[in-house]
């Protein structure tokens, strides 16, 4: 092995364990692989989840990198992908299909979603073995990263996650400037949730934590992102989906909320909610979200509020200071 190739070799290395964070990480191993030789193409997914179906092959539910927020999007890597996900093994493999030849990293064990990156193409044996590396390290990193991103408790991704998220919302639909359908950011807090711990104590809080996190995930479209926002506050971005449907999941889940047996008792919730906007900054859209639940507080608890533009915002503005 030639010192220049062990430099070059390490140089990847060290770039990949600079990456902050996941995003930056996936973003980073992509443009890493398609510097070398024989790769052709670096497309890179996330496995959601698993629908199982009588008689027929289960269907996988699929992200791709960067993000495509449409539910039912096929990539046209559909088929190779059911092939890894249900016969490939953890780690760095090469495969052909189709004749084509092809490098797979799967990260599958201890981590959700499952993490598949698929560059298409033929490297040298030394390369190869660089790229087992890079796996490796992408591997080590992800379970850092996923430790750091989501909440301990409930394991939503945490409030450190949102901007990056959001920018990557924002950006998919400045590529569909004429879609008819939009993502909406939605802030839910648990009412009264205060008098929850000091009757019951805070075990008895995290319970209903992890029971309304849950409720989450089973009422909300894989689609979607989650979010503990800090405290008793979760965030939703509903992704692709008009006004009306948004108010019909939202109060779905309110409804379900109000329903549910929780360890201590009954729980309601105040939802506020506001459109994406790809022309407005996104502390200024948490902060209608904000005011929405305000009102929805405010105005008796457990209900659904959306609003356009700040109220508070357009009122201050309208007022003349001379």
């Amino acid at each position: 092995m030639k010192f220049k190739d062990l430099h070059t070799a390490f140089s990847l290395s060290a770039s990949l364990l600079e990456s902050q964070t996941y995003y930056d990480l996936t973003k980073g191993l992509v443009e890493l692989l398609l510097q070398f030789d024989g790769v052709n193409s670096v497309h890179s997914y996330e496995i959601l989840a698993r629908k199982e179906k009588r008689n027929t092959d289960p269907d996988l539910l699929i992200r791709r990198f960067p993000m495509s927020l449409d539910e039912h999007y096929v990539d046209h890597n559909q088929s190779i992908i059911n092939t890894i996900a249900f016969q490939g093994s953890h780690g760095v493999s090469f495969a052909c299909f189709a004749n084509k030849p092809f490098i797979i990293i799967y990260l599958h064990e201890d981590t959700a979603p499952e993490k598949l990156v698929l560059a298409q193409g033929e490297v040298s044996e030394f390369d190869a073995e660089v790229i087992r590396g890079l796996g490796l390290i992408f591997d080590r990193q992800v379970r850092l990263f996923d430790a750091k991103e989501r909440d301990p408790l409930t394991l939503l991704h945490n409030r450190q996650t949102l901007d990056h998220t959001l920018r990557q919302v924002i950006d998919f639909y400045k590529t569909k400037p004429s879609s008819t359908l939009s993502s909406w950011l939605v802030l839910f807090d648990i009412d009264h949730f205060k008098k929850v711990n000091d009757t019951y104590g805070h075990l008895y809080g995290d319970e209903v934590l992890i029971h309304f996190a849950n409720l989450m995930k089973q009422q909300f479209r894989h689609s979607d992102f989650l979010f503990r926002y800090g405290g008793e506050e979760f965030l939703a971005i509903i992704n692709q989906t008009d006004r009306n449907g948004l108010l019909l999941a939202l109060e779905r889940f309110r409804s379900c909320v109000e329903q549910y047996d929780f360890p201590s008792g009954k729980v309601t919730v105040s939802l506020g909610c506001t459109e994406v906007t790809t022309h407005a900054a996104i502390n200024n859209m948490i902060e209608i979200a904000d005011e929405a639940l305000y009102k929805s507080k405010s105005n008796g608890r457990n209900q659904v509020t959306f609003l356009a533009y700040s109220e508070k915002i357009q009122a201050d503005s309208d007022v003349e200071l001379f």
